[in-house]
């Protein structure tokens, strides 16, 4: 899978590529595989942020429609990872997760459509459209039933994505993404704290406590951001892909204890404490245990490398006996985390 990704992302050099939240953390990953691929790229951000010297940065609000217009003219590839409140926070300003997420997606996608229509676009969802799990391990096929403001407009931007696609001849991908985790700027606004494995790392780092509510037993597929920035570049370039959603996680789950109990391990630092209370906001998002898996595959069609790297886990008694465990994919296994937690 490794060298089937890579020779699809030697189609990438050269290309004008726009990643829509550049300084972001997922964003910034895209951003230095698209420049060691040899892509002309542009960096769009609210904020401003460090570059790769060959990459051309543009600040600018994904909700100005001149400032995406300006950047999206001449573009071949796009990549769409800005926008949106988190759950928790969307429930106190559903509206401007409204404007920021599923509003932006729109003015975007009518751009691309005026000024550039044979681009890819490639969308970063959430595993939240699905809401909580009727069966699992949870495919394409399981209903979107989204719990907060944020996970609606996901799953909006999702029929946005399909609909102009089937309507309008676009390229246009969706990824469902899980957990994402990896390397991150540490103190940075921008980055530290992106993911519940990230936030677990900063404050291992520092020593504080990592509070869990309730047991910690509840299940998450984590999915490492090289993985997430792969698929995104096989998306972008797979026609079969077109008017898709994706899954895009490791297939296998991990209970948030298991995790936290690692990175302290790992880190040498920090503590884990269980049976925090349930904030009401946060306790109204809540899914439930959830991991992902792809429903099909066809020729072509994107996968990261641990989209099916092993079986998940045949039942949520087995995992919480204890035998959870961190995708084994290259990307994912402990050996791959113990260098990764003990580097920031």
């Amino acid at each position: 899978m490794h060298e089937e990704v890579s020779e699809l992302a030697a189609g990438l050099a050269g290309s004008r590529s726009i990643v829509f939240g550049g300084c972001g953390f997922m964003g910034s990953h895209v951003v230095a595989y698209l420049a060691r691929e040899g892509a002309d790229v542009v960096a769009f951000d609210a904020a401003a942020c460090e570059l790769p010297g060959e990459v051309v940065g543009v600040r600018g609000d994904i909700t100005d429609v001149e400032a995406v217009r300006s950047v999206v003219t001449g573009a071949q590839h796009i990549f769409c990872f800005a926008g949106g409140l988190g759950a928790t926070r969307s429930l106190c300003d559903p509206l401007g997760d409204l404007k920021t997420s599923a509003r932006a997606q729109l003015l975007l996608l009518e751009a691309v459509r005026e000024l550039a229509p044979a681009a890819s676009v490639v969308f970063a969802g959430s595993r939240l459209e699905y809401g909580a799990p009727e069966y699992l391990p949870v495919d394409e096929k399981h209903r979107l039933h989204p719990t907060s403001p944020y996970a609606s407009h996901k799953a909006l931007c999702s029929l946005y994505y399909e609909m102009y696609a089937h309507t309008h001849g676009m390229r246009t991908v969706v990824l469902r993404l899980p957990n994402p985790y990896g390397p991150h700027a540490a103190g940075d606004p921008a980055r530290a704290g992106y993911g519940i494995l990230n936030l677990f790392v900063d404050l291992a780092r520092r020593g504080e406590p990592i509070r869990l509510y309730g047991d910690g037993m509840q299940l998450r597929d984590f999915v490492h951001v090289d993985d997430v920035v792969r698929a995104a570049a096989a998306a972008s370039l797979c026609p079969d892909a077109a008017g898709r959603a994706f899954n895009i996680g490791s297939g296998t789950c991990t209970s948030l204890r298991a995790a936290a109990d690692l990175v302290v391990e790992l880190r040498g630092s920090g503590t884990v404490l269980t049976g925090e209370p349930w904030p009401p906001d946060a306790a109204s998002v809540e899914t439930g245990d959830c991991w992902l898996w792809r429903a099909r595959s066809s020729a072509g069609a994107p996968r990261s490398r641990c989209t099916k790297v092993s079986p998940p886990c045949s039942s949520t008694e087995e995992a919480k006996a204890g035998q959870t465990r961190v995708a084994q994919s290259p990307r994912t296994k402990t050996s791959y985390l113990a260098r990764w937690a003990t580097s920031v």
